[in-house]
Order: C-alpha cells, then sequence, then structure tokens
C-alpha cells in the first residue's frame, strides 16, 4: 500500500518510463545476526542485555541494551561502559548461514525455489505461489506461520515489484501494489541503500569508478549522494540515468536502477548441449561440516574446469544433498557476479551446516549425507565476466591453483598458507597467514596513527632479529622519551646469536656496517593506557660495509623496545 496517491511516472525525469520488475517476496528474519549469536551460546537467553559485536564494533543491541544506551556503531568500550551487565557476543558468519537453513526450510514447504540472498533473508518469485496460495496476504500468512511453527523464530514478509523495494517493505511488514514500487521508495532515506540487494561482487570493477578507485562501498556512494544534496531514494530516481551512468559508473547505476523501482537485467541464459553437474556419492556419509569442506573443493575445482572448458561461468547454484534416509535436500544460492571455486565450497559448506544442524535440533529427519550433486542454473559466456587484460589468472595461476588444492588434499588445509591483511602498527601485525581460500579474517578498524607509509619493506620479519646501534664512540644509541636520538648513529653490529634471519640479506652474525644515513624515529604509543600497552620507536638506516669505500648499500627499518633494537623489515 503505497503512501501518496502521485503516479510512479511522474516521479522520473521526462521520457523515462518506469522499468519492469519480477513480482518479488522477501522474507527476513530482524536481528538475525543475535538470535544466531544467542543460539551458539548456551544460557545467553537468559542474560539482562545482550550486544553483538562485529569488528570490535556494535551491529545489534537487544532492547535492554538499548534502553541502557547502546546504539549500533559505538566501540566495544563504550557499550561496554554504557551497560556492564550485557551479554558481550561476536558474529560467526559460518554458523549464521548454517542456521538460516532451518528458516530457508521453513519457507520451502509453502513455496519452491527460494533463493539465499544472504543469512537472514530470502527472495522468491511472488506470483506462482499467491496464485495458488489464494493470494499475495494469503501467501505471506502462510510463510509466517510455517517459519514460526517450525524454527519459533518471527520472520517478516514483504512483496512488491523488484527485489529491493520487497526487502524495504519486509521490514515494514508491507505488500506494496504492482506498480507502486517507485512511488513506496520515494520517501525512503538515502541510508536506505544499505539494504541494496547487491551481493559481494559489487564494486569488482576493472576500472576505477568516479567514486573512489578500486572496490566501491555502499557507505561511501551513500556519503558522497548526501553531500551531493541527494537525500531520498526519490530524488536518487529523478536523475537521468544516462547523467548517473557518465558520472558514478556501473555500479552507482545499478544502485539508480533499483532505487527506481527496477532490478538488473538478468544475464542472457545459455543452456549447453550436455547438462552441467557434478556428483559425489561419499563414503563415509558426511556428518559434521569440515568433512563437507574437504569434499566440496574437488568438487568445485571439478566444475569450474568444466565451466572454463566451455566457456561459461556460473552466477546461479542449485546445491542437493541426499540423505541415508533416502531424503533429498536442495537449495538454490545466488550471487552477484562468477561463482568461483572457492565460493562455491564455502556454500556447499554452509549449506551442509544447515542441514546437520537441523538433525542436531530434532527438526527434521536428516540423518548422515551421502551424496552430493553441484548444478549450476544460470549460465552466461564468460567474456560477459571475464578480468581485466593484465592482472587477469592465466593457465600458469590455474595449474598454481591445481598444485594447491592437491598439496592441501595430501597435508590438510594449513599446508598451504597465503598473507591476508588485517591492519596494525607493526609489519608483522598487518598481515595474518591464513590457509589458501579460507575465508579471510576480517581488517581490524583503524586508522593506525604511526603506521608506516608507503613503500613498505620488502622482507618483514615475523620475529625480528636483534642488532647493535652505537655512536662513533661506541656507546648505545637510544630514543629518548621525546622522541629524539641520543647520539648521531654511526655503527650497526649484528650480534653472534639470534641473526639467523638476516643472513640471507648479507648482515653475517659478528658482522659491522657503517650507518650511512638515516631518518627521524617516530614514535609509536599503543594502548599506553592499559598495562600490556607497547611503546616503541621506528628509525629507517642506510648501512654499507664498515671496510669498504664503495659496494652495495642496504635500507632496513629498525625497531626499538625497552632499549633493544631489532630489524623490522629490509627494503629491496
Amino acid at each position: 500500500m503505497a503512501a501518496g496517491t502521485m503516479p510512479a511516472a511522474a516521479l522520473l525525469p521526462p521520457g523515462e518510463e518506469v522499468p519492469a520488475a519480477t513480482r518479488t517476496a522477501a522474507v527476513l528474519v530482524p536481528r538475525w545476526g543475535l538470535l544466531a549469536a544467542l543460539d551458539r551460546r548456551d544460557g545467553a537467553q537468559d542474560a539482562p542485555a545482550v550486544i553483538l559485536l562485529e569488528r570490535h564494533r556494535v551491529v545489534h543491541a537487544d532492547a535492554a541494551a538499548a534502553e541502557a544506551g547502546v546504539a549500533v556503531g559505538m566501540r566495544r568500550r563504550s557499550a561496554q561502559a554504557a551497560c556492564p551487565d550485557a551479554l558481550v557476543l561476536e558474529t560467526d558468519r559460518e554458523h549464521e548461514a548454517g542456521l538460516f537453513e532451518l528458516v530457508s526450510a521453513a519457507v520451502d514447504t509453502v513455496a519452491a525455489g527460494v533463493d539465499v540472498l544472504r543469512p537472514g533473508v530470502v527472495l522468491m518469485a511472488a506470483r506462482g505461489p499467491a496464485r495458488h496460495q489464494g493470494g499475495e496476504e494469503r501467501l505471506a500468512e502462510r510463510i509466517l506461520d510455517a517459519v514460526a511453527d517450525l524454527t519459533g523464530w518471527e520472520a517478516q514478509v514483504g512483496i512488491a515489484d523488484g527485489p529491493f523495494a520487497a526487502l524495504l517493505a519486509a521490514r515494514a511488514g508491507r505488500i506494496v501494489r504492482p506498480g507502486r514500487s517507485a512511488e513506496y521508495l520515494a520517501p525512503h532515506d538515502i541510508a536506505a541503500l544499505r539494504e541494496a540487494p547487491v551481493g559481494p561482487g559489487w564494486g569488482h570493477r576493472d576500472r576505477p569508478a568516479a567514486v573512489g578507485s578500486g572496490r566501491l562501498d555502499l557507505a561511501e556512494v551513500i556519503d558522497l549522494l548526501t553531500r551531493l544534496g541527494v537525500r531520498t531514494l526519490g530524488e536518487l530516481a529523478a536523475l537521468p540515468a544516462t547523467s548517473v551512468q557518465d558520472r558514478f559508473g556501473p555500479d552507482v547505476a545499478q544502485l539508480h536502477l533499483l532505487a527506481r523501482g527496477g532490478e538488473p537485467t538478468p544475464p542472457a541464459m545459455h543452456h549447453p548441449e550436455q547438462p552441467v553437474e557434478v556428483l559425489r556419492v561419499l563414503d563415509p556419509p558426511l556428518v559434521r561440516s569440515d568433512q563437507a569442506a574437504f569434499a566440496a573443493r574437488p568438487m568445485a575445482e571439478e566444475l569450474h574446469g568444466m565451466l572454463v572448458a566451455r566457456g561459461l561461468i556460473c552466477t546461479r547454484l542449485r546445491i542437493i544433498g541426499r540423505t541415508e534416509q533416502g531424503e533429498e535436500m536442495e537449495r538454490t544460492w545466488r550471487h552477484d557476479g562468477e561463482l568461483t571455486p572457492a565460493d562455491v565450497v564455502d556454500r556447499v559448506r554452509w549449506q551442509c551446516d544447515g542441514w546437520l544442524t537441523r538433525a542436531r535440533l530434532g527438526r527434521g529427519e536428516t540423518g548422515a549425507i551421502t551424496q552430493l550433486l553441484l548444478q549450476p542454473l544460470q549460465l552466461m559466456p564468460a567474456g560477459e565476466g571475464a578480468a581485466a587484460l593484465w592482472g587477469s589468472a592465466g593457465e600458469a595461476a590455474q595449474r598454481a591453483g591445481r598444485a594447491f588444492a592437491r598439496a592441501q588434499g595430501l597435508a590438510g588445509e594449513g599446508a598451504v598458507l597465503v598473507p591476508a591483511p588485517v591492519g596494525g602498527r607493526l609489519l608483522a601485525d598487518q598481515v595474518r597467514l591464513v590457509p589458501w581460500r579460507a575465508e579471510k579474517p576480517a581488517p581490524r578498524p583503524g586508522p593506525w596513527p604511526g603506521s608506516l607509509p608507503r613503500p613498505l619493506p620488502a622482507t618483514v620479519f615475523r620475529t625480528p632479529p636483534p642488532v647493535l646501534l652505537e655512536d662513533a664512540r661506541g656507546e648505545p644509541v637510544v630514543v629518548t622519551a621525546r622522541g629524539l636520538l641520543s647520539a648521531v648513529p654511526a655503527l650497526l653490529r649484528v650480534p653472534a646469536e639470534g641473526a639467523q634471519g638476516l643472513v640471507a640479506r648479507g648482515l653475517r652474525a659478528g658482522s659491522r656496517h657503517r650507518v650511512l644515513g638515516h631518518g627521524a624515529p617516530v614514535l609509536l604509543d599503543e594502548r599506553w593506557w592499559r598495562p600490556d600497552g607497547r611503546r616503541a620507536a621506528r628509525l629507517q638506516l642506510v648501512i654499507g660495509e664498515e671496510d669498504a669505500a664503495g659496494g652495495d648499500h642496504l635500507a632496513l627499518l629498525a625497531l626499538s623496545r625497552e632499549g633493544r633494537w631489532e630489524v623490522e623489515g629490509i627494503y629491496d
């Protein structure tokens, strides 16, 4: 029921028509992350107040915590100060995805063919199920009853033209009449774009867009539009589509289309002559989600190889599982862009965990999984989603990927580790080693005052080797409390012990090197208000052989902690 009587066409620029959109039903469980965290923590339901954190920021707070002054976006320390008795929980994406299978299965009892947009939200075409149930109101009632009866959770349903309008309508439990989605969206604040149904691939472009470079961020786009005076979705929809495309690029143009009540045109369907699918009979059967990840990896690689051989990519995947009791379960996952092998492994792991969770909770007859089947439902030519000419993965990268997969299959997931940036002041803290194709850790929130500007050293030591820094008289050089050097550095000595990591760079144990130049020391203060706080100082040095008139010079980054010098990194 849209507010107002202004026709939708009047909200658009002259000459532009209201975009066509599929009649869509959105089902969401409010505060899903908080519900999943409470399910994971035994006895949490009895806590006086509950706070859910992600990256040390509040993302959910129950009514008691909100009444005490806890707000979304607040830092952990401030939230605990406002509500000291609250139970503080951390998000767990894998548990959220697995547990949400209970909701998806409940909706499946009313209408088959639901698509999981993200944990907490499912989308489905509404026209056919509504006709079968006797109307859209009756369809919404049946879905709400099914979720409540089978899971015990309360859900909300919204129906409208297009997925974006349906998602916002679900927040209010509304059914928007056909043709009125643009009118319904118009008064919403521009911040509602945070709910836009864009997948993890949104913002990845081969060329920087006008808004910024690299990956775009919804918060960045919302902030820019607000500063430009675009404060509602109606004002965004009133902008000419060609101007938005030219000024902001294709990513923001997609948001503009959603704000007008439309939906992105689905990719052209491609139907190969032979069906593309991968089937595995599992012996022994799957009873744990970590077994699912191990089984899914070769299946994802095989599926990817079949698609590459045909010049196709998959944007929508159906996962089918069969159990010991003969039950067959299936779920469809949609994705914004190509589903890579790593994406497929993640979704199989999440899905199997959800099916097994149903069995553990006694909410179904699901037993051990004996078969897995992967069926791509939406295929498109690879050229429509190809990477850039330079920097794209070629045959060499694919061979390396197959070698890594074999190594992990033989020696375990930890056999191949890759660096993942997480943020920090010290170089060793900025990168964490994680298993190849495992879920990357979330970056720790910055900023990081005192962090080293680029260019960074090419070699970083996980355990910095010790060195001695002396002045011309042979006295140790230290950094004072005011951040000044006690004397001009003249000599760097490598001690006889603990210099194993420096040998490869020509810094042998017991060697002496002249200091040819140095920068100004930079103080680092971390958590100075706590007993475990760290205080250090950085110093960039250029050194050369003590007895050589010329020769090679070496630039390194020295770190002073508690009066002792270490080599944090070496420049190439």
